[in-house]
Formats: C-alpha cells, structure tokens, sequence
C-alpha cells in the first residue's frame, strides 16, 4: 500500500508548488482557528474591553462602556461595525461636551470666537510676511496640508488622542501639531519665533498710577514733610498674587493709598470750593421780575443764590413733561427774568412747584416709592440701589431746611392738591397752563379771587369754629389732606391753619414766624399756653395778630373781602383778652437783674417777675461743613449737601454706575451733567483721579471701579505665571523685566476713553530677555510654555443632583 502511495504521488522533483501548498492550507487551518477563537471570546467575554486599541488615560480610566465616548458605537459586540459607514464628524465631540463645559465656539479654533479668530489671524498675517520659515516647517506644510482644517472645525480628538496608557497625558500638544494650522511657522523659540510687540501693555489699567511721578515726586515729597507717613519700600508693599498666581494683583486702598489720599475723597484737602456735594438746592430767582409777571409761585426765600443741582435735573426729567421743562430753561438765567418771555415764565412758575412736590414727597413719603423709577437705564431701580443713590439721607434733615426754606409747603401743596385734583404724590406732573400753576399765597390773590372764597366760606365758618379737631402724632399724616366732601360744599379749598402755639378763649391764633408744621389742626379742651414761655419770636406774632384789628374792635380790612374764619377774626372780648396777654409778654421781655429778678431800673415797681423764654436752639461755632468732616448730610444756606465718607463711597459710585452709560462725552443731558461733575477734575471724592473712565461703544462711559481679575484674563492666548520667575530675577527685582521709561505721555493716554490707546509708564518685554532662559539647553521652550489653547478655559460642571424626598 505505501508503494502504491509513493507511486501515485507525484515526488517533489516532479512538483515543486508542493510546500507553498501546504503552507497555504496551514495558513487556512490557522485562520479559521483565530475565527473560532474569536468567536469564543465574542460569546464568553463579558463586555466590550477587549476591542479597546489601547488603555484609557488615567483621567478617563473609569469609563466602562464605549458608547459613553463613541457615538456610533453601541452596546452589543459587533456594533463598531457602525463606523465603517460616515457620519457626523463631531458627534464624538459632542459626547465630551457632556463633561466637559465648553461655549458655543468650542469646534473653532482655540475655541474662540470668529471676531477674535479674524483679528489675530491679521496680526498674525503681519508678523508672517516679515518671518522667515525654517526649511522644516516648509517641508511639513507641502507633506501635509492643514491650513484648511480649522476652517471645517476641530474636533477634540485632533489634539487629544486617547488609548495611549495610563500616564499618557491628554493636554500634551507638540511644536508640530500647533505649526500645521499657523501662518507663523517657526522650529523654536531661541530659532524663529517672532519677537515680542509691545508685550505686555497693550491695554491701559483701570487704576491711574504714574510709578515716574510717585517715585521721583511724591513720595519724597510726603516723606520730607510727613516723615511719620507710610512711604512704599518695596514694589510687593502694593502688589501680590496670593489670590491668583496669574494676575499681579493691587492690595486694599486701605494698606497703602489711603495715607494720601484718604483727605483727599474726603474732601479734607480741598483747597478751594465745597467739600460737599450739592444734592438738593432752591435756586436762586429774579422774584422782582417774576411778581411783576404776577407769577403765580407761592412763597419762595428770595435771598436765595443757588443754582438748580444735576441731580435734581435728573429727578425732574424722569418724565417727557419734566424734559421739556428742562429744555424751555435750558438758557434761562432763572436769576435775571427780566427779558423773560411768557412761555418762559410759565416754565420757571411750573420748576418752583416742581420743586416743591419734589420736596414735599421725600418728606411724606419714601425715597424708595419717590424715585424708584427714575428712567435711566433699562429696568426698576431696586429699593438698595435708590438707598445708594440717596445715601440714606435722614428725614429730619430735609424737615429742618422745609422749615426754614418753605415753611407754609404743606399747606401750599393740600390746597395745589385740591385745585388740580392731584395726589400728593404725584410730584412729577409738571403744569405749563398759567391757570394749573399752583395757588399763590392769600396776598398775591385778586380781589375777585378772595371775595369767591369769603362767599363759600361763610355758610361754614361759625360751624367750623366750633368743632375744633383733635389731632395726635398717629393722625397728623391723615390731617394733611383736605376732604374732597368738604371742597365740594365750600366751592373751593379751605387751608388748614397752622400749628397751634397760643390759644384764648379755646380759639387757636396763628403765630408768625414758628417753624411747626402747618397742617396740624387746632385743638380744644386744653390748658392755654402761658404767653411769657413763648419764644421772642412767638411773641412778635402775636403782637402782629392782635395789631390786626381795629382800635374800636371793628374787623381788620382784610376782612372785608367777606371772610369770617372766626380764628382769624376774633370778638371784641377776645381782642381785650388778647391785649392782655401781649401785656404780660411784653412784660416777660423785659431786662433782669443778675439774681434772675426783674431788673427794677427797667420794671414797674407792681409788675410780677416772669419766666425767662426757654432756650430752642444751641448756637455753634463750627460751619455745617467743617461739622460733617467724617462724612455725611449737612445743611448750608439753601442747599442740602452730601460729604463722601471714604473710599468705595455708595452714594459716588451709584450715581456713576447709573448716570454713567447714559452720559456719553459731549452730551448735555441731566446724567451727563452728573456725571461729569462726579468725575471732573476738581469733583468732590476724587473718584477719576485713580479710577479711569473708557467710553462704551455706541453708549456712554464706564468708571473702572473693579480690579483685574482672572475673568478679565480670558480670552488671551499668552498665560504668564509671576511666581516661578522671582527666584531668578537679578538684584533689581521687578525692574529687571520692567523698567521704567520716564517723560512718557502716561496720563496724557487716559485723558481719552479708548483703553487701547496707550502708553506705559514700563518699557516693553523684549524677547531677548526671555530667552535669556528659555533655550534648548535650559528651560523648555515648547509652545505651551506660555501659551494656551482654549483661551476662555474648560471647566467640569457640577452634578445636578436633587435632594432625595424623606
């Protein structure tokens, strides 16, 4: 038999394919066993592990399932078949962005926007036409081509190349792949890296502050006059990067800045001019020519010489009437009227009523409901934000200049009221009609005027005299208004008398000359108030009410227009009780002896010793202003003024922050004015001294209160880190990279507001210094060194996890 095999086989001389046959069926035998064995390992795995080109770096490590990264893959075994077929490129991006917290630009390049993308790819074009490329950056832009894949969008595995090991780090990125995409193609940073443009002072600070003139000015100057002042020693005394070692931070104002400049804000170095800012005023008016106009404005202090504040302007023009009224008084000298047109006359009576409304409301209600919604800006000031804007002014201050400025408002504003069916607090309606300005006061009515309202009185005068009302504090709010019934029956307004000082025989009598309110009602059923504890003044307006009458007890002339308010008028017995009176007072007035007894030069041998007048004021000899040297409200002629009180002062920085984007340069309008007196040269707080105001594009301008901070770093490509470099600078410390360049345009740069319009009081970062270092043969030079790729950053999101219900 094996003969016969032989034979039948054909030998090896006669056919020489027969090894490559064989190997071929071996080969054949070896892959259907790799089939069944994969097969084995396809069924009896469990998972999808096995398919993993390579393990997943540490920062991914946790990740079980592939379809958490690869959108195409899905749960079962043969699903990564899927990708054989094309998709969306970015669809495996996409499942990063949900970890990883990208904006909306996060496939462009450096995940930025496409303006910003658009300036450097400029700027960087200019620096390429005058760079030359190393042969071996030419060589790879003809082997491999790149300079149209950002155009398409990058995807994050473009950079980021997973399955190369546990320590393999993901954010790694080499000279090579960064050169594939640049115009600027260079081999290194000692070989053909551009050099530096101006870096880093491309944008001025927001903080104002010449080293030159400090260093070789003003502190030797503080130091020789003041040697117990703290002088800066060192350039850490100022600045530190504890917080964040990117930015090179400015410590508190407090630490350094305040041992000049504190008086300064305070206003206690002023030289010249009000340390305080004029928040309220009554201006001044040509009330000669006004009367003579038969102007119906009321009364209104006639020694007057201020001048209608901004910030009143602001107040006033919060509605489309209150800015035309501003703009008809634009040119008026409201203290020369002479020459005064009658439109422009209308327009000064309805400012004095606006004025007094305006006064009026912050006194009876708050400052929250009366200029809450001031229309500066968009949206409704919050009840903090007017807290700020007023700086809480007290009440009592604006009661106390009501008092000596308008003393009869209260009654001015319930009969204005009750003529033009106004609330009280709608101060900011603005009347132009001659015939909706306002009443003026008893005097300046026509006799027409007074002989209607003695007709409508007169049916009501007797009952009213009778039924005197009581009022406490809880009712004295409710007491200002005037009874819509009680108009409606009389014909036109009855004003409330004012505060009850002296009564007799149960009536009150007016007092000329108290500083009370007016609305308070009088009362009956008291005691009467002893004459010789009036005040001097208390006195002469008594005197003045009873020289009112008639020798013979007939009415005064007044009365003949045909009123007959009994208060005003009294009897014949009442007028005797009266002269009575003013005969013990005068009595009271009289000089004492030294003892406190009445002097017996001076008194009537029979005359009783009387009282002395109690004291109501304490007189001073401090000014209001030098008073309020720490700060605060105070007082002064006819002017409310507000004294800032320091550093990061409220009410400076909310009227800036307010006025500040509706006050473009140039502008006239009421936020302007406030804004620019806020931060002019000479202004008060002396904000714009160190602070610096930029213009807003398309808007108005911004003061820059806040420091740098990391978010103010973002979207840079360059990242440079302070700390690492101390240890290797010379023995000139800071000035060995920045050393200063005197006779430089430095504030001249910041009298502007484009912030890119500048110059440094450092001379620029010259490459040659860095690489000083930076070298192939001592510190790494590669292209992360110093800069980033995602210029805003990426962050990790926290889990919305909800709280588990009990």
């Amino acid at each position: 038999m094996w003969r016969w095999i032989r034979s039948v086989r054909p030998s090896e001389a006669d056919n020489p394919a027969r090894p490559a046959f064989g190997r071929d069926r071996l080969a054949v035998q070896l892959a259907l066993l790799t089939f069944v064995a994969i097969g084995f390992v396809f069924f009896l795995s469990k998972g999808t592990t096995f398919l993993m080109p390579g393990p997943l770096s540490s920062a991914h490590g946790g990740i079980e399932k592939c379809d958490a990264c690869h959108s195409k893959s899905g749960s079962g075994k043969l699903s990564w078949t899927n990708g054989l077929v094309a998709g969306d490129p970015h669809a495996d991006s996409k499942a990063c962005l949900t970890c990883h917290k990208m904006p909306d630009t996060a496939f462009n390049a450096h995940s930025a926007s496409a303006d910003v993308l658009k300036q450097s790819t400029r700027r960087l074009a200019k620096i390429a036409a005058r760079t030359s490329q190393p042969q071996s950056a030419k060589a790879q832009s003809i082997a491999f081509p790149a300079h149209d894949v950002a155009a398409k969008g990058l995807t994050c595995a473009t950079c980021h190349q997973e399955h190369q090991g546990v320590n393999f780090k993901l954010g790694k990125i080499t000279n090579e792949q960064c050169h594939s995409c640049h115009v600027v193609k260079f081999d290194s940073f000692d070989g053909n890296h551009p050099k530096f443009d101006a870096y880093p002072f491309k944008q001025r600070t927001p903080i104002v502050y010449d080293h030159a003139g400090h260093f070789d000015k003003h502190f030797p100057e503080v130091a020789k006059k003041d040697p117990a002042k703290r002088i800066p020693a060192t350039c850490s005394t100022c600045h530190n990067s504890n917080t964040d070692n990117r930015i090179m931070a400015v410590v508190p104002f407090e630490q350094t800045c305040s041992t000049c400049h504190l008086d300064q804000i305070t206003g206690k170095a002023r030289a010249s001019g009000p340390k305080g800012i004029a928040f309220l005023t009554l201006p001044g008016l040509d009330l000669q020519s006004l009367r003579k106009k038969k102007a119906a404005l009321g009364e209104w202090p006639d020694a007057s010489e201020a001048v209608l504040s901004p910030f009143m302007k602001v107040m006033i023009s919060r509605t489309e009437p209150g800015r035309a009224l501003l703009k008809t008084l634009d040119s008026v000298n409201l203290q020369e009227l002479s020459d005064a047109s009658d439109d422009q006359t209308k327009a000064v009576t309805s400012l004095v009523w606006e004025i007094k409304e305006l006064v009026h409301s912050l006194i009876s209600g708050k400052a929250s409901d009366v200029l809450g919604d001031l229309n500066i800006g968009e949206g409704k000031l919050s009840a903090s934000l007017v807290t700020d804007l007023t700086a809480s002014i007290p009440r009592d201050v604006l009661i106390s200049a009501q008092q000596q400025w308008l003393p009869n408002l209260a009654t001015e504003m319930a009969n204005r009221m009750g003529t033009d069916g106004q609330n009280q607090s709608d101060w900011n309606t603005v009347t132009t009609d001659s015939n909706r300005t306002g009443p003026a006061s008893p005097a300046a009515q026509s006799d027409k005027e007074q002989r209607e309202a003695g007709q409508s009185d007169s049916g009501k005068s007797e009952d009213s005299a009778d039924q005197p009302v009581e009022a406490d504090a809880r009712d004295e709010a409710e007491s200002d208004k005037p009874k819509a019934d009680d108009r409606k029956a009389a014909g036109t307004v009855k004003r409330d008398p004012p505060a009850c000082m002296v009564r007799v025989l149960g009536q009150c009598l007016v007092v000329k000359g108290q500083e009370e309110d007016a609305n308070l009602q009088p009362e009956s059923g008291k005691a009467k108030s002893p004459v010789s504890k009036l005040s001097p003044a208390m006195r002469a307006g008594l005197t003045e009410v009873a020289q009112a009458a008639e020798p013979n007890g007939a009415p005064s002339a007044s009365a003949a227009t045909g009123q007959s308010d009994e208060l005003l008028f009294p009897t014949d017995a009442e007028l005797r009780e009266m002269k009575g009176l003013i005969k013990d007072a005068d009595k009271s007035t009289q000089p004492h002896g030294a003892d406190g007894t009445p002097d017996a030069a001076a008194n009537s041998a029979d005359s009783p010793p009387a009282p002395a007048a109690p004291v109501i004021s304490i007189d001073s000899n401090v000014d209001p202003e030098s008073w309020a040297d720490y700060g605060g409200w105070y007082r002064q002629d006819y002017a409310i003024f507000y004294r800032p009180i320091g550093h990061k002062d409220k009410f400076l920085y909310s009227w800036l922050y307010l006025t500040g984007p509706q006050a473009p340069k140039g502008e006239t309008s009421p936020a302007a004015a406030v804004f620019d007196g806020l931060t002019g040269k000479d202004a008060q707080g002396a904000c714009t001294k160190c602070h610096s105001v930029d213009d807003i594009q398309g808007k108005g301008r911004v003061v820059n209160f806040s420091q740098p901070s990391v978010e103010s770093k973002q979207g840079r490509f360059t990242s440079f880190i302070h700390e690492p470099h101390f240890r290797s600078m010379s023995d000139r410390g800071c000035l060995t990279c920045h050393a200063i360049e005197k006779d430089r345009a430095y504030l001249k740069s910041y009298e502007q507001g484009n912030p890119q319009s500048f110059v440094s009081n450092f001379g620029a970062v010259k490459k040659e210094l860095c690489q000083s270092c930076h070298n192939s043969a001592m510190a790494r030079q590669d292209c992360l060194t110093c800069h980033k790729y995602h210029v805003n950053g990426v962050m990790t999101p926290i889990m919305s996890t909800r709280v588990p219900n009990q």
